[in-house]
């Protein structure tokens, strides 16, 4: 066989190099990494501002990846004490004060006082009050939200009921009729009575997240209003009752669940199409009318190499265009992501009801933004439960909550 000319061994050295070359420089473009909770259809959302950045910053890989909830905390934790993993995260309120506490997270009102600037002004304010610490630090941003509503069949109310006391008679001219309530979304947890607990101006903690004021005598009447709705009108105690099943078929003419119905229930039951409203909560005692907030946040993992990269994606999720984006794309495929760093862009989504839905995100808040809140929640629901399912006393039930979760918090201090 005749050996190669001098010319042909040149074009395979020159080919060898610019392989070698390529190769180098694939090696060394920046991959940012996002975990995402949720099911796999969740990355979705995330395509307009992975678009976006990629435009700008063309040499940037990103891979987002679905994380399910009941990996999220476990495979963070592990990241974190391996120190490797994903550049960014997504994950409830709680996982920003929990995780944020054991230095995983990046505090932005540090790193990126702009950004945390912008979600003051563009934030939903109980999204944001949720996850910042008493002593300014935020440990993530305000990524999508939920609240409850009030949904029910139109062509049995003219309207939802404006107050507590006229949600009772209405559930009872609705139960002489034939039709029950239901509560969906945190029925008879912690989850289910704190909008109550609000709207009757109780909290769980004191100002400075040292003592529990669950016993106070406005949590006492909450969680007496709260038992009625049982005890008295027999809405269901299932941990999650097809609420929204039962409004199309009658067995409901009045419940409550989350946002997330909007964008569904037509599609979901379509015996409803024409028949069903939205609007926000019953208010209280105290006038408010106040929701709880639950969703998620963004925030950046301490170790990433690439924490600039990362915080300028941050930036770029929450660009007002970006955001909307986000919003439409998962409406396209029949979810519901609503935008709680940039609020000011729900305005511009074609949903229906969405005076309501502004309304109520107007008076909605997040779980307590303390350490220990996670750790004690279960008190609040297993006092709840016992009122609820056992005919226990209110004060009685919280007072002994209260008792256990101020223990636990002194022997913190």
């Amino acid at each position: 066989m005749p050996s190669p000319t001098a010319s042909t061994r040149r074009l395979a050295a020159v080919a060898l190099a610019l392989g070698l070359a390529a190769s180098a420089a694939l090696a060394q473009r920046a991959r940012l990494v996002v975990w995402m909770v949720g099911d796999d259809k969740t990355p979705r959302v995330m395509q307009p501002a992975v678009d976006a950045y990629r435009a700008r910053h063309p040499d940037v890989d990103i891979e987002v990846r679905d994380v399910p909830w009941a990996d999220a905390m476990t495979k963070y934790s592990a990241a974190l004490a391996s120190r490797r993993g994903p550049d960014l995260v997504t994950g409830s309120t709680s996982y920003a004060i929990a995780l944020g506490a054991k230095g995983a997270l990046v505090d932005l009102a540090e790193a990126a006082p702009d950004l945390a600037a912008e979600l003051q002004r563009h934030a939903n304010p109980g999204a944001l009050q949720a996850i910042r610490r008493a002593d300014g630090r935020l440990y993530g941003a305000p990524f999508d939200m939920h609240v409850q509503l009030q949904y029910y069949r139109s062509d049995l109310l003219d309207k939802a009921p404006a107050d507590w006391d006229g949600f009772i008679v209405t559930a009872r001219a609705l139960r002489a009729r034939g039709h029950g309530i239901a509560q969906q979304w945190g029925n008879t947890s912690w989850l289910g009575f704190y909008p109550y607990l609000r709207q009757a101006g109780g909290a769980v903690y004191d100002a400075s997240c040292r003592r529990a004021v669950i016993d106070s005598p406005e949590a006492v009447q909450a969680l007496a209003y709260y038992a009625r709705l049982y005890r008295e009108l027999q809405a269901p105690t299932d941990g999650w009752p097809d609420a929204d099943g039962g409004l199309e078929s009658g067995a409901y003419g009045l419940m409550q669940s989350g946002t997330w119905l909007l964008s569904r229930m037509d599609m979901v039951h379509k015996g409803l199409a024409g028949k069903w409203a939205a609007a926000p909560l019953p208010a209280g005692p105290t006038g408010r009318r106040t929701a709880v907030l639950g969703g998620t946040v963004l925030a950046v993992m301490h170790f990433s190499p690439r924490r600039e990269l990362a915080l300028d994606f941050m930036r770029t999720v929450y660009s007002p265009e970006v955001s909307r984006r986000m919003a439409e794309a998962a409406l396209a495929y029949g979810g519901m992501w609503l935008p709680s760093g940039r609020q000011d862009q729900i305005a511009h989504l074609s949903l229906p009801f969405r005076d309501a839905l502004l309304a109520q995100l107007a008076d909605a808040e997040g779980p307590p933004p303390c350490p220990a809140w996670m750790r004690q929640d279960y008190l609040v629901t297993r006092a709840v439960q016992r009122v609820v399912l056992a005919g226990g006393d209110p004060r009685t039930e919280l007072g002994h909550a209260a008792a256990v979760m101020n223990r636990a918090l002194e022997a913190q201090q």
